[in-house]
């Protein structure tokens, strides 16, 4: 099924055109035809494929049906896919689409602050109204409501800004490059993303900063997680090579994603020491 939708995406810029646009009703379609159209037909076919995928947020604000917070987030994440999957095309290398997506999700998550504080400021409202409707209900006191308060700040919205937009954009270029691989190459997706290293410099980076800024107060939160996200995507394909190396099954693979998710700071730490120990070389010489 989703080979068929690859390929029905690559008959022409109607039917990734037509993805795309569906992709305002079903949430991760429009990224996946702007990543897939950008990584097999170049960055021209990719803007044409974000401008059509963007119309219908951009129509539905113009008209009032949604606000404009929502219509932003839809466009700046459809940017960050599309810069994303042209770096994975041009350069051929997961490690420098990583970076390319911390990068960019950073810068704008920055300059929104600067320049739009005004999104922001909605973003912080939003956090506030629930918090206010959560006290009016009885089910929070204001002490247990500290942390997200401070999360309310313009730091920790920046760094929530920031998470989404490069959380969007790695699935959907993942995703996209995954169709990619179904349509043209079988198995090569899970090659690439099992061969998936960082260098020693980012990896040393991306733990320092994590650990830093989580010892700089709740309001960093979001920033210090957007560090680990490099790290626990190399923990995954490490995971994903042992499992095939030792001809495990699928539920291993399930065990080590429930474990991400209760010991993040584990996996985050076999990430980190991968750059340096080369965990799968190690264990391929041993087979």
């Amino acid at each position: 099924m989703m080979r068929a939708l690859a390929e029905f995406m690559m008959r022409g810029r109607l039917q990734a055109g037509t993805v795309a646009i569906l992709g305002f009703l079903i949430p991760l379609l429009s990224p996946v035809a702007v990543a897939l159209t950008t990584l097999r037909k170049g960055g021209v076919e990719g803007v044409v494929i974000l401008l059509v995928g963007s119309s219908p947020a951009l129509l539905s604000m113009w008209f009032g049906e949604t606000n404009s917070l929502i219509t932003w987030m839809a466009l700046l994440s459809l940017t960050v896919v599309y810069v994303a999957a042209l770096t994975l095309r041009v350069t051929i290398s997961l490690q420098l689409m990583i970076v390319s997506v911390m990068a960019l999700a950073t810068i704008i998550a920055l300059m929104t602050l600067w320049v739009a504080p005004n999104i922001v400021d909605i973003m912080s409202d939003n956090v506030m109204q629930q918090i206010a409707a959560l006290e009016q209900q009885g089910k929070q006191d204001q002490q247990s409501m500290m942390p997200l308060l401070t999360l309310a700040s313009a730091v920790g919205m920046s760094g929530l800004l920031a998470y989404i937009l490069a959380v969007n954009g790695l699935i959907g270029v993942l995703l996209g490059r995954w169709l990619q691989a179904l349509a043209y190459n079988p198995n090569g997706f899970g090659e690439e993303f099992r061969g998936l290293r960082l260098g020693i410099g980012f990896s040393a980076a991306c733990f320092l900063g994590n650990v830093l800024l989580s010892y700089q107060g709740d309001e960093y939160w979001w920033w210090s997680n957007i560090l680990a996200i490099p790290l626990l995507l190399v923990a995954a394909a490490v995971a994903h090579e042992v499992v095939r190396l030792k001809g495990l099954g699928a539920q291993w693979l399930v065990l080590f994603y429930v474990i991400a998710l209760m010991m993040m700071p584990v996996i985050m730490s076999i990430g980190f020491l991968d750059a340096w120990i080369n965990f799968r070389e190690r264990l391929q010489k041993k087979q």
